[in-house]
């Protein structure tokens, strides 16, 4: 039943699209060459304006990203079964509940859809953060229902696909992003004691800081996520703690050289995913 040798594309391990091995007898097919083919309209993420105040108005994007499928199986009885799974692996309320990336997460229900590409001569493993928006529909195939076709809707967190790997720096030095697109950050600062009421984290190649204006005590872990715009302080959002004039900085593409001043009785690790426009 196999046309020709596909990207496989797993979705947070509840669907792997174009996996015609697992089971040779119910598969679901991309009716596309690239997923990446198909790209989103745009995107959702809700963003701070400023530090500690978060603006619910300023979501980005309300469209939509339509992915094309194929269902298959060798009887009728499979197809049914490929249907039911197909629609759970699917189904916006049970993705919601995924303790990992729901939407009582940091991740707000996008879930990873990782693959591998060849890139020249190289294979990259690739990932893209989405949630599904609907339970799909199943539409009758002209041969016999044996082939049914579907549109799986979904939203992107980015318009970016990323590496799956996260590369880190510990303290400062160069963070290298070996992709083309800025990259977010998460920042982790432990402080062995009091801390600096003026700590500062630096990308000197953009010239932006995130400012940290009240001290740690000894065992706080202070969390930074750049793209959220958010400051954890032993788990729970501390967004007052950053300071005016605080910039969320991101990765530019190449080497970036990170300083931290201020830092006495703090360590600081930095972690990223190298990123490439859709």
């Amino acid at each position: 039943m196999t046309e020709f040798s596909r990207i496989q594309y797993d979705y947070n391990s509840r669907i792997t699209f174009n996996d015609e091995t697992t089971d040779v007898d119910k598969f679901v097919l991309l009716d596309l060459p690239n997923i990446t083919d198909t790209l989103a309209i745009n995107t959702e993420a809700i963003r701070i304006d400023s530090a500690g105040i978060v603006d619910f108005g300023t979501k980005l994007g309300k469209g939509e990203w339509a992915v094309p499928v194929k269902l298959v199986a060798s009887s009728f009885a499979d197809m049914q079964q490929l249907i039911q799974d197909f629609k759970e692996a699917l189904n916006p309320d049970l993705t919601e509940l995924d303790a990992s990336f729901g939407e009582k997460t940091d991740f707000n229900g996008y879930m990873p859809l990782d693959w591998t590409e060849t890139v020249g001569d190289d294979e990259r493993d690739f990932r893209i953060y989405v949630k599904p928006l609907e339970i799909p529909q199943v539409a009758m195939d002209s041969l016999a229902g044996l082939i049914r076709r579907a549109v799986v809707k979904f939203k992107a967190r980015q318009p970016i696909k990323v590496l799956q790997a996260t590369a880190s720096l510990a303290n400062a030095g160069t963070a290298a992003n070996v992709g083309t697109f800025p990259t977010s950050v998460i920042i982790t600062l432990t402080a062995s004691g009091a801390t600096s009421t003026s700590l500062q984290l630096t990308n000197s190649t953009t010239g932006e800081s995130i400012f940290i204006t009240t001290a740690m005590e000894d065992g706080d872990v202070l969390v930074i996520d750049t793209f959220l715009k958010s400051a954890k302080l032993n788990g729970t959002e501390k967004r007052s703690m950053i300071g005016t004039g605080t910039i969320w900085w991101s990765l530019n593409p190449g080497n970036n050289t990170i300083a931290i001043s201020n830092g006495a009785n703090v360590a600081m690790s930095t972690a990223w995913r190298s990123a490439w426009p859709l």
